[in-house]
Order: structure tokens, then sequence, then C-alpha cells
């Protein structure tokens, strides 16, 4: 199954940071990663996120992102990154038989904290359909997550692809989710932020 890693990167430095950018593509390639979202549109709608640019990286499976982390080659390239930003990682588990991202450009990410197991479940179990019916999908639903840089406290990590930005907000204000919204609002503590992808 496919995996994902998110990064919030606060840009101190925009001229060190260049270089990164111009390097970090090669090492991203090297373990079969791609971007699906680099630095695009950003609008939290929900609690807050860390500032600054969003990027999240596909990879055909966790050891691929663990790899590319520790590979030697890539250590003076992310020292560069940690020179020139203050940044968040997170390392995020694929849902099994994981929906290419191909035709994706639109993304809904999440950090949902659940209060509230027992309503959850009517939240969980009905959006999946108000997904589709926008021709979404989850590409990342509540599975592993670990933070590998960055102080954010992780529960429950939600990555949900659509064809574009427009789409994505298209559901998000739905008729459809509006009810769902408001169940998943009152049994939980989210964070959400709707991203232009690639």
């Amino acid at each position: 199954m496919s995996a994902y890693m998110m990064a919030m990167m606060d840009i101190h430095d925009p001229d060190g940071y260049t270089e990164y950018r111009e390097k970090v593509p090669a090492f991203i390639a090297k373990h079969s990663g791609r971007y699906i979202v680099r630095g695009g549109t950003a609008d939290v709608t929900e609690g807050s996120w860390p500032t600054g640019r969003v990027v999240v990286l596909e990879f055909p499976d966790y050891g691929a992102i663990q790899a590319f982390l520790a590979d030697p080659e890539y250590q003076p390239i992310a020292a560069i990154r940690h020179r020139t930003t203050t940044s968040h990682i997170w390392l995020i588990e694929g849902v099994p038989n994981t929906p290419s991202s191909e035709n994706m450009h639109g993304y809904v990410l999440g950090n949902v904290r659940i209060t509230d197991a027992d309503a959850y479940k009517t939240y969980a179990g009905q959006v999946p359909g108000v997904i589709a019916d926008h021709d979404g999908a989850y590409l990342a639903r509540g599975g592993k997550c670990e933070a590998a840089e960055g102080g954010t406290d992780l529960d429950r990590m939600v990555i949900v692809g659509f064809s574009d930005i427009e789409a994505a907000y298209k559901f998000y204000k739905s008729e459809a989710y509006n009810p769902l919204l408001t169940v998943r609002t009152n049994a939980s503590d989210s964070n959400i932020v709707l991203v232009e992808g690639l």
C-alpha cells in the first residue's frame, strides 16, 4: 500500500531554501517517491496547522519513506532544510489498495483527534459514500502515522483526493456533507486544510 510524507515548512531563509528545492527531487525519485502537493494554495478550514508551505509526497510503501529519510546522501540536503526552515514532517500509511492519485489535484488533509468514539462511528460509516459521490477517494484514513520532525501530536491522519481543489471545496461545503461535518466536529477535535495539488 502507498504511504505519504506530509511536510509543513515555514521558510525563514528563502534564498537558502532554493538550494534544497532544487536538489531534493532527485532523492525523492531515487526512492520512488513523487510530489502530489508542492506548495499550492492552502486553506485551513478547521483548527490550526503549522504555518508555511504544504508538501505531500507519495511513496510506494512506508519503508520507502523511511529509506528516503535515512539515505546518507540525503542528509546534507536535509541539513539545508533544517537551516532554512522550521519543519513539521509526518509519515502516514495509505489505505489498503490505495487508489491512484494520478488524476487527483485537490486534497483534504486532516489530523483528527477523536473525543467520542461512538458518535464518530456514525461519521466514519457514512462519509465514504459522500466522498465517492463527489468523485473523491481516501488515500490515507487512520492507519499508522508518526511525526518524524516537529512537535505536532498526531492521532488520526486523513488524506482525501479529488480531481481539483474546486471539487474538494464542493465536497466540503455540500449539503450532503454538512450534517456529517456537524457529527465529526462534535465527536472530535479536527485540524483540516484544503490544498491544491500538482
